[in-house]
């Protein structure tokens, strides 16, 4: 099978594999590249398969990366642009029901797309755009439908992750899940135990992401796979989270679901990601004591506040394009602090930080114009009082 628009999709990446034939060997696109450009959708990263070895590979293409050469793979620069060539193999001895302890080259390409994932990601295309597909593959496209290579329980029991990224790919496709590789799921939920939570994260943040991400994540939650996850397992109800960010959708779930953010250490986050989630409740709890938008605005982005404002309904929500704030932060004041301290005759302390935050307030809510005349003014009335 070829599609009409081969060319145009691998364009210069169509004469590396032409080069490769040129020196004896064998190479062919291989996995997500394959998938996306017979559903039909754009790709960048761009994978190879080849029976040449990897030192061979390096000496048809001089500029090369040793990125996984003990798998095989190596990364070759071309014209600007990097492919990752790995050459045919298969694996065994998997650890930890994650990582193949043996690798072995082999020279035909059917035996290394035996040992890939899904069916959807297990197709090859050679040079002039021919399909090698030797497992339905391209059939399970056209289905919608997210099945292993061979028999599903050996795939899960080899990589773990696999069952997780069932559901990635699922979500992201809008695809279902074939029965029995559900069904193997369920049954092998427990593996997920071994993989790290950063690798766990990552998967849940493409799936999160995905259009079809509602309906994974009820499979997910049916499958009990979340029960082995950290945070995940306390997740009993979901929602279409498509148009949110990672973090966005995990406030939306530990909002729905009541659970605690002391929960979301165990997945391992950064403090940055930590504190967003955290940071959204503190605007929350904000609009919930009627702060005023310009103030709420001052002190947390807009972005972040928009969609405060939008998932839980506040009136607020029209009103923060609109709002133009009179400064931006405390830079923005025709005043000093050392100009305060000097005014005040004041020994330095905490109540530097206190008398900021009033003239910030009072001139975000034009109660104060910003100018140092009125500022000092407007100190010499709080003089007696700091």
């Amino acid at each position: 099978m070829v599609r009409n628009n081969f060319n145009n999709k691998f364009k210069g990446a169509i004469d590396i594999l032409k080069i490769f034939n040129q020196n004896g060997y064998e190479a062919y696109f291989v996995g997500g590249c394959v998938r996306d450009y017979l559903l039909g959708e754009d790709f960048s990263d761009i994978d190879i398969t080849t029976n040449a070895l990897p030192d061979q590979v390096k000496k048809v293409f001089r500029k090369s990366i040793d990125t996984g050469i003990q798998h095989g793979t190596v990364t070759i620069l071309v014209n600007g642009d990097s492919y990752e060539v790995t050459t045919f193999r298969t694996e065994e001895d998997y650890a930890n029901h994650r990582s193949p302890e043996k690798v072995e080259f082999v020279s035909n390409l059917r035996e290394d797309l035996d040992r890939r994932d899904f069916t959807i990601n297990a197709m090859a295309l050679d040079y002039n755009g021919k399909l090698f597909d030797y497992h339905n593959g391209d059939s399970d496209l056209s289905s919608k439908i997210i099945r292993t290579v061979n028999n599903p329980n050996e795939r899960f029991y080899e990589d773990a992750l696999r069952m997780l990224r069932a559901f990635r790919f699922s979500s992201k496709l809008g695809f279902e899940i074939e029965n029995n590789t559900l069904n193997a799921i369920k049954k092998n939920a427990e593996l997920i135990k071994f993989v790290s939570i950063e690798r766990i994260v990552n998967e849940f943040k493409k799936l999160l992401a995905g259009k079809g991400n509602l309906r994974s994540l009820e499979l997910l939650l049916d499958s009990k796979l979340n029960l082995y996850i950290p945070f995940f397992k306390e997740v009993n109800t979901v929602q279409d989270l498509s148009s949110y960010s990672f973090c966005q959708s995990l406030y939306i779930l530990s909002d729905i679901n009541d659970i605690l953010f002391e929960k979301l250490k165990f997945l391992k986050l950064s403090n940055k990601e930590i504190k967003l989630i955290k940071q959204f409740d503190l605007i929350n709890q904000e609009f919930k004591n009627t702060t005023p938008i310009e103030l709420i605005l001052y002190k947390y982005n807009r972005e972040d506040v928009k969609f405060v404002c939008d998932y839980f309904g506040y009136d607020e929500e029209k009103n923060i394009d609109k709002c133009i704030l009179t400064i931006n932060s405390f830079d923005d004041i025709d005043i000093t602090s050392e100009e305060i301290i000097n005014y005040i005759e004041k020994k330095p302390g905490p109540w530097i930080k206190t008398v900021i935050s009033i003239i910030e307030k009072d001139i975000l809510l034009h109660r104060l114009n910003n100018n140092k005349i009125d500022i000092l003014d407007f100190l010499s009335n709080l003089r007696d009082n700091i």
